[in-house]
């Protein structure tokens, strides 16, 4: 099936075909990341222009370490509030043009519509699916010293501030930490080119680890049939 015909059942209304795991763009999702560029924005541009009249010239008057120092700085916040504006401009488009924002999985086949670019990969050619920049969900049961997941002072005087339920847990806390190591992407190698197939933002349609498992379910009975 092409993918043209793919993404135009899975747009249908009414019930989609068995199987099939339609996930559109999750527009709340976007919305709120907006606000979180826009945060961005705001303090990246307003800690630029606090800091330029205060380093500029006095900084650049004390040698070359004090310059490049204050240039560093200045270059980082600048980047802050203008790499957030254009994130502010790429997920308004998402939200202007949901309807190409779109993510199938069949039983047979792979499609997803980013805008004009279309990625389509038959489930028998998917190998090595790996999902990046999510710490996975935690299944097992506590283990180690329960000491190790004692609050310290600073956690009791935050919980005595904000309440209890604002400390995360040591381990989730190191989880999420080691996942942003990464970008938020899904990959996987399409064999008919050896060539990787990058997704990235794929969590702007569902659960990331959810996704990830799906198509590896879909992709092992493909497989196993063939």
């Amino acid at each position: 099936m092409e993918a043209a015909e793919i993404l135009e059942k899975a747009r249908a209304s009414g019930e989609p075909p068995h199987g099939w795991i339609i996930l559109p763009l999750l527009r709340n999702k976007v919305r709120l990341n907006i606000l979180g560029w826009i945060a961005g924005a705001i303090v990246g541009f307003g800690l630029f222009a606090i800091m330029v009249p205060i380093m500029i010239p006095h900084n650049y008057l004390y040698g070359l370490i004090p310059a490049l120092v204050s240039t560093i700085l200045l270059g980082m916040v600048l980047f802050v509030g203008i790499g957030s504006v254009w994130q502010i401009i790429v997920d308004t488009r998402r939200l202007l043009q949901a309807n190409k924002y779109i993510m199938v999985i069949t039983p047979n086949e792979f499609v997803m519509q980013e805008g004009e670019n279309i990625i389509h990969v038959p489930l028998m050619y998917v190998r090595h699916i790996t999902a990046r920049g999510f710490a996975p969900p935690d299944r097992t049961a506590p283990q180690g010293a329960v000491v190790s997941e004692m609050p310290h002072t600073g956690d009791n005087l935050t919980g005595f501030m904000f309440g209890r339920g604002f400390i995360p847990s040591v381990s989730k806390w190191r989880e999420r930490r080691k996942a942003k190591r990464t970008p938020a992407m899904l990959a996987f190698v399409d064999s008919r080119t050896d060539r990787e197939v990058i997704i990235r933002d794929y969590n702007l349609y569902a659960d990331p680890y959810t996704i990830a498992t799906l198509l590896r379910d879909y992709t092992s009975s493909v497989q196993r049939i063939f």
